[in-house]
């Protein structure tokens, strides 16, 4: 029997295994579970790790095809090509020469090919722009909807309706292919563009009304060869069709068929008399379809030459409005032949009497483009223009306005009142004394004066004080007073152009005479925000100047008011100590 003692020893060391074992699985648990939780999260991050399909980077080649630029023009010039084909063909072949074994490789490699190049203009479509409240769209999906859309979109699929198929059932026939012929949009979207930007619009509008004109006469000759035979007019048109071999002659008979039908578009006539009611009624549709052309081209060629001397028709009644108005008022004739030789000089220069209404129409930032491009450089060769920053030269040059002068006209004279200041652009000036002979000074392109007299900041004020005369015809950019100090006071850095001046004045104002440096001196002053703050300080200063001398002269005022009761207070007493006397 065993003892208490070894049996409370066993129960305890059971149940100390039984609480390791316990333990152990625990550990071993949670072990475990923190393992798959470790490994099922580096599972996770090498999935994550590989991109999704959506996000996958994939080289994609996108690209928008600007509607108004010089690719779609181009692009839209072959496609235009590939429609005068068909448009030329189609009929001709009808007509005269249908497809047969021994052209038929050519002309399906040129039918076919066309075919390809409209296909392609549809792909083509896919990737053009347009503009969405002002604003082209890049977007790929925008663009495909927007072209599926469109009606656009069903006429160039009905170009490429594939009649073509109905060859094995009715033979070679190439009237089939008529709705190749709707793709004219294109064509005349073309037309339209080139219209527009080309410098010669009147040579493109005579090149091509030529060829609406001999676009009609070969349609009509194709038709006239078509009606002649089925009304028996070939022996009356055709003496030369003696035979089938004479027949087969395709090209003398279309050459044939084109004389006569330009003779009766053109109404020139020369036709044979018809016999029955079908050539009457033939003949009669002719006659007016040619008398309705007749009168179409005549009106688009009296348009065309309207346009071409449209400016010098315009030019030509504005120099006799003002010949008319010189002999109403019996203007000197020298007077007369210095304006004429004026308005021929504007002519032969191919100047402008009015730029700024020409360019009224446009916007204040293209009118700024076009003004820099014009005059920048001009303002640049002006030396206190050169170091003054972009935006000044931008503001200034667009309140300059051209004028131009004559052989010894008088640009200012000394004593005038000055409004306006001038830039000398091209031509040459001469500074005359008072006598108007004695040369002074010379200006030429890049020189400017006048600044002096609409600041007010010379000893004459805002008078002239030299005459400026012109020696041949002169152009020169005018900046009226207004203008100027509109410049000057929107702009706030002229320190450039201040120390640019102060830097030259030495170098040029090196004359001995009185007259020539009043001349330089006033070529010379900045016109800049500096004079501007130098009139203020010297209003400044005359005011209280002016503050100074009221308060002096009520002091004085004061001590005679004072002096004048002393005086009067001695001749009181004077008088008193009389009296007592």
């Amino acid at each position: 029997m065993a003892s208490p003692h070894r049996s409370n020893s066993l129960f305890e060391l059971l149940t100390t295994k039984l609480r390791n074992r316990d333990e152990s699985t625990a550990i071993l648990g949670r072990t475990g579970r923190r393992a798959r939780r470790a490994r099922l999260q580096d599972i996770r991050s090498k999935f994550e790790s590989v991109p999704s399909a959506p996000e996958r980077k994939i080289c994609r080649w996108t690209f928008v095809f600007d509607p108004s630029g010089r690719l779609c023009y181009w692009w839209g010039f072959i496609v235009s090509l590939a429609f005068l084909y068909n448009f030329w063909v189609m009929i001709y072949r009808f007509a005269f020469q249908e497809i047969n074994a021994s052209n038929m490789a050519t002309w399906f490699t040129l039918d076919y090919f066309c075919d390809a190049l409209y296909l392609l203009d549809i792909a083509f479509h896919f990737r053009v722009g347009f503009l969405d409240e002002g604003v082209l769209q890049t977007d790929p999906r925008k663009l495909r909807k927007h072209y599926m859309n469109s009606t656009l979109f069903y006429v160039d699929c009905l170009c490429l309706l594939p009649l073509d198929f109905l060859y094995l059932s009715f033979g070679f026939k190439s009237v089939l292919r008529c709705f190749r012929l709707v793709k004219i949009y294109r064509f005349w979207a073309f037309l339209d563009h080139t219209e527009r930007h080309t410098n010669y619009p009147n040579a493109f509008r005579t090149l091509v009304l030529m060829h609406y004109l001999f676009a009609i006469f070969h349609w009509n000759a194709c038709f006239f060869f078509i009606v002649a035979q089925k009304i028996s007019l070939v022996k009356e048109f055709y003496d030369h069709l003696q035979d089938e071999v004479e027949a087969a002659d395709y090209v003398h008979n279309y050459l044939h068929s084109f004389y006569w039908s330009t003779s009766t578009l053109t109404l020139i006539g020369n036709l044979p008399r018809p016999r029955t009611k079908t050539q009457n009624l033939f003949f009669s549709v002719e006659m007016i379809f040619a008398l309705l052309l007749f009168a179409t081209i005549l009106g688009h060629v009296a348009n065309i030459v309207t346009n071409m001397g449209a400016a010098r028709k315009d030019f030509q009644a504005k120099l006799d409005g003002v010949k008319t108005y010189m002999s109403l008022r019996r203007v000197p004739r020298h007077l007369q032949d210095r304006v004429i030789r004026w308005f021929d000089y504007l002519w032969n220069s191919h100047k402008s009497t009015d730029e700024e209404r020409t360019f009224s129409l446009l916007p204040y930032k293209l009118r700024a483009e076009i003004a820099i491009h014009v005059h920048l450089d001009t303002l640049k060769r002006v030396e206190i223009f050169q170091s003054t920053e972009a935006g000044f030269l931008n503001e200034l040059v667009l309140r300059l306005r051209p004028v131009l002068f004559s052989p010894g006209d008088y640009i200012c004279r000394k004593g005038e009142i000055g409004k306006e200041m001038y830039i000398v652009n091209r031509g040459r000036l001469i500074v005359v004394a008072d006598n108007g002979k004695t040369v002074l000074a010379t200006l030429k392109a890049g020189s400017y004066f006048g600044e002096i007299s609409i600041l007010n900041m010379g000893p004459a004020g805002n008078r002239r004080t030299a005459s400026v005369k012109s020696v041949g015809y002169s152009d020169l950019f005018c900046l009226s007073k207004k203008d100027l100090w509109e410049v000057l006071e929107e702009n706030e850095s002229r320190a450039p152009l201040a120390s640019s001046v102060t830097a030259s004045s030495p170098s040029r104002c090196s004359s001995s005479t009185t007259s020539e440096e009043t001349v330089c001196r006033e070529r010379l002053l900045p016109v800049n925000l500096r004079v501007h703050d130098t009139i203020v300080e010297e209003e400044a200063l005359a005011q209280e100047a002016l503050r100074l001398r009221q308060r002096q002269q009520a002091k004085a005022q004061a001590q005679s008011s004072e002096k004048l009761h002393v005086d009067e207070t001695e001749m009181q007493w004077q008088g008193d100590g009389e009296a007592d006397a």
